[in-house]
């Protein structure tokens, strides 16, 4: 058991200026080292058993300049003069706080007693953290003259699960084989706000994200089309489509309402959650096989299931009519040809530019993230001189399978290092595929 108390003190701090005090904590206790246990039967399977858990406090201080106000300086005709900043600074602002818990298990077990599956371990991790007065700049009202102002805007939670599984799958004289498979899942949200909803433009283009109570973070709003003529209209709890108008509108052959006389697609009007981008889960398999201690063989496999992107990239090429769907028929109440007008509508129906479902994507993936083998000569020939001369040949991001109709349901192109502008691919360089031959030498 370790325990800890930290206290700061800054004339930072805000207008209240208390000391932050930061208190941590960790205990684990071995159950196998118990006489009980190892005296007891399930030893002989069960033959490791750990409980942990942690608690621990953390605070970011305002910026040294986040309370007072900052002149710049300007030319005026042939005199200089000083300028206030467009965002304000906040002097009652307050230390942001996170708190984390975890608890977890770590597992041994002895499975069979041949050369097969001998052995495994289990370590597995639930987590919750929170965040609160997060520091952010937030628009201000306009009669105030000022862009933004420093402020504690929101709360934030998210909360997640963490499981590793090692198997020794095979143990011969000559070839050992070594798997692992690694689980993760977790979710984020805002938990509050001290004002408004903050509203935050993508650096992708024309989505944008609402930092609201209750919403997923990378959470983003658009406009619905649909694809049930019954369809309703999620604000108002009515039929989107009037049950006096529904016979001037059809679903075309690729699942969309569109209008027979148009053959524009519909959308409900206002915009709308398209629910949460972030992945379901995350797996990874990795495997690693030793021949003689001079043969390698190591590949790892990525899956990435429930993510979604909005393909932005999609959206300016339907505006700018070079998309490959142009010339994809679709039947529309009874006639089958490629559209233009269904194409061209998508990108402006609701608004031009504007964010739409049609473009927000399943990227779930799985994806041979990394292969590679390695053949040592010296150990293998017993090469006089070299104790190593080992020849590797490796790949990268060789193999991707994938719903998404983008390059890569890999990427995102927010702004960088943000933890909300998210889930967007807007002209983004993808992924690069690797090859790699390389030689080490050992003398």
């Amino acid at each position: 058991m370790s325990v800890g108390v930290r206290s700061d003190f800054s004339s930072a701090f805000g207008s209240g200026q208390t000391a932050q005090t930061f208190p941590r904590g960790d205990a684990y206790i071995n159950i196998d080292r118990f006489r009980f246990w190892q005296n007891s039967n399930v030893s002989k399977v069960l033959t490791g058993l750990k409980v942990r858990a942690a608690y621990g406090e953390a605070g970011i201080q305002p910026g040294a300049f986040q309370r007072f106000p900052v002149l710049g300086a300007a030319n005026l005709g042939t005199n200089s003069v000083f300028t206030f900043p467009t965002s304000s600074p906040n002097p009652a602002l307050q230390v942001e706080i996170s708190k984390e818990r975890e608890i977890g298990l770590d597992l041994s077990f002895n499975i069979l007693k041949g050369e097969w599956l001998r052995g495994a371990t289990l370590s597995a991790t639930y987590w919750k953290r929170s965040t609160d007065n997060a520091i952010y700049r937030v628009d201000a009202a306009p009669s105030t003259g000022l862009g933004t102002v420093v402020n504690n805007a929101f709360g934030l939670g998210s909360n997640g699960f963490q499981a590793s599984l090692n198997l020794n799958i095979l143990n011969k004289k000559d070839l050992s084989w070594d798997m692992t498979t690694n689980f993760g899942k977790q979710t984020s949200e805002i938990t509050s706000t001290s004002g408004a909803p903050v509203v935050v433009t993508s650096a992708a283009g024309s989505s944008n994200y609402v930092l609201q109570a209750g919403n997923k973070i990378g959470q983003l709003f658009g406009f619905l089309m649909i694809k049930d003529l019954n369809a309703i209209n999620p604000s108002t709890g009515l039929p989107a489509i009037p049950d006096a108008q529904k016979s001037l509108y059809t679903v075309a052959s690729n699942g969309w309402v569109v209008e027979k006389a148009t053959k524009r697609p519909y959308s409900i009007p206002g915009q709308y959650s398209f629910g949460d981008p972030n992945p379901l889960f995350n797996m990874s398999f990795i495997n690693n096989l030793t021949y003689k201690g001079y043969a390698t063989f190591s590949m790892q496999w990525d899956w990435v299931n429930g993510s979604h992107l909005y393909n932005q990239t999609k959206s300016w090429m339907y505006r700018d009519g070079i998309s490959s769907d142009y010339t994809q028929p679709i039947n529309i109440d009874g006639t089958t040809q490629a559209y233009t007008a269904f194409y061209r509508g998508v990108y402006q129906v609701g608004a031009n530019n504007g964010t739409k479902n049609y473009f927000y994507e399943d990227a779930s993936f799985w994806r041979l993230r990394n292969i590679s083998v390695a053949f040592d000569f010296a150990k293998a020939f017993k090469i006089k001189g070299f104790t190593r001369l080992q020849l590797v040949l490796s790949g990268r991001n060789l193999v991707t399978f994938t719903k998404y109709t983008g390059m890569d349901p890999e990427i995102s192109s927010g702004a960088s290092n943000s933890a909300f502008d998210r889930a967007v691919d807007h002209n983004t360089i993808p992924n690069t595929r690797a090859y790699t031959v390389g030689l080490n030498f050992g003398f």
